[in-house]
């Protein structure tokens, strides 16, 4: 069994997915586990009543484990910590339009509309944007095709893939820490911005200091996983403070007070891009950092490699999706119209 890498196209700064698209694709893919699951378990019901040879149902193949990556128009999310209302006016600061570039590098401004979103994962508010390459594996954690993992362990494995592909595409040192997500020493955030350590033993420097490069957030069902990973690949840093400009100026993320944000982009010497080819543009893109990171996760799920799934099979699942959707947004429209004319990257 292979891992499924199934991408939704974009194109910075016109073509991005809305984040309730992606949300819709990745329940329909856990609704192939579960139900492969249900099939199972009355398969085996049955075959424990019945006696004769034909009486058990034949199970459907097990569908492989799928890692859904994309990067998605501007949109908050709400974790289940979110307890406390949003006001009229909290909301309106939130959804005011969203200046991006295309990146890295100067390229095409353009406003974008910004979604708020309520999310199941655990925690308070964040942000899911271009220049974030967003990972969500939909897999069954107890699945025999694969290395098993419990609830901790499953974070883990998270974690860690996101680790090792920092260092192995960029030498970037990440870890993680008592708080949420994973880390760098940030080159731009201060010590008495963030405070504490990284968790082993080493001492806080003003030039050595922990920002926040990739948040962590996992839903389960019955075993199933939902969503995953959010790398900050190229976004704004602390030090840009326009609201119109960086989204992290809007809110705390994850509600971790005097912590900061950092992106891929932000922690690179520019010695080391200098040395990369066309100074790290080719690299430094959502869509090849989602490809290493699919064949990490799946080195460490055991499983025989990566299927990158076809443009014509990803719309026509989109299509799929869509078709069977209620409530369908003007910018889902939008988004399905553009690649099925064929707008993909």
């Amino acid at each position: 069994m292979r891992l499924r890498h199934l991408r939704l196209p974009h194109r910075a700064p016109l073509l991005h997915p809305p984040y309730s698209l992606a949300s819709r694709i990745q329940e329909h893919l856990r609704r192939r586990q579960l139900d492969f699951k249900d099939a199972a378990s009355a398969n085996a019901a049955n075959t424990n009543i019945n006696t004769s040879p034909s009486a058990p149902l034949k199970p459907p193949l097990p569908p492989a484990p799928t890692l859904l990556s994309f990067s998605p128009l501007p949109t908050y999310t709400l974790g289940r910590r979110q307890t406390a209302p949003i006001t009229v006016p909290e909301a309106a600061r939130l959804q005011a339009p969203l200046r991006v570039t295309s990146s890295p590098g100067p390229g095409l401004d353009v406003l974008l509309p910004v979604a708020l979103v309520h999310s199941p994962r655990g925690g308070l508010t964040t942000y899911h944007g271009p220049g974030q390459a967003v990972l969500w594996p939909v897999l069954d954690l107890r699945s025999p095709h694969h290395r098993q993992f419990t609830v901790r362990c499953y974070s883990r494995l998270l974690e860690d893939t996101t680790i090792e592909t920092l260092w192995r595409l960029f030498g970037l040192k990440a870890f993680t820490t008592d708080d949420p997500g994973v880390w760098v020493r940030s080159r731009h955030a201060t010590s008495t911005a963030m405070g504490g350590g990284d968790g082993d033993g080493t001492p806080q420097t003003a030039a050595a200091a922990a920002a926040k490069i990739a948040a962590l957030g996992v839903h389960l069902r019955r075993h199933v996983s939902a969503l995953g990973t959010a790398l900050n690949v190229a976004m704004p840093g602390a030090d840009v403070t326009d609201e119109v400009a960086n989204p992290w100026a809007r809110i705390t993320a994850c509600g971790l007070e005097g912590k900061t944000v950092t992106s891929v982009a932000g922690e690179l010497l520019p010695s080391f891009r200098a040395s990369l080819p066309g100074g790290g543009r080719g690299l430094l893109q959502e869509e090849v950092i989602a490809a290493a990171w699919a064949e990490e996760l799946a080195r460490r799920m055991g499983v025989e490699g990566v299927e990158t799934v076809s443009a014509g099979e990803v719309v026509a699942l989109v299509t799929e999706v869509m078709a069977r959707a209620e409530d369908v947004t003007s910018e889902e429209r939008a988004y399905v119209e553009k690649i099925q004319r064929g707008w993909i990257r």
